[in-house]
């Protein structure tokens, strides 16, 4: 389920027990607009509680205007609400949250040096795990 608004999305935040996320975590930083799945919203807290430490979104949703002067792909899950961004700079921590991501039933997962992308896209094929080589984050 998509949750449109940062109002409404805080009003699923505190409904369904997300202790360590706000709302502001997931708007674009353009337009202050938030489409996040709520699906991903339980998911990154489930991740945060499992790790045990902060866990910092990088991107989440991204309006295609904002996606489009970042150099983000045309078809981004991001402008659709279904992907978020995870900072990560070490192997081991890369590793920790692919797993758990797995884990979680969230199977098309992105890897670079600084961050780790996962998605829920409906319109895209699963299962997928890609990396991004040495490419800045564009989040």
């Amino acid at each position: 389920m998509i949750v449109k608004g940062a109002q409404k999305l805080e009003e699923f935040i505190a409904k369904n027990g997300i202790k360590h996320f706000r709302a502001e975590e997931f708007v674009c930083k353009h337009c202050k607009e938030v489409y996040i799945d709520s699906f991903l919203v339980e998911v990154v807290e489930q991740i945060r509680r499992e790790l045990g430490r902060p866990v910092v979104i990088t991107s989440a949703y991204r309006c295609p205007e904002y996606n489009a002067a970042i150099g983000g792909v045309k078809n981004s899950a991001h402008t659709r609400g279904y992907a978020l961004d995870i900072k990560c700079f070490t192997s081991k921590g890369r590793a920790e949250l692919v797993s758990l991501l797995f884990d979680l039933g969230v199977d098309r997962v992105g890897i670079a040096q600084s961050f780790v992308h996962f998605d829920v896209d409906p319109d895209k094929p699963s299962p997928r795990l890609w990396l991004y080589g040495r490419r800045k984050h564009v989040g």
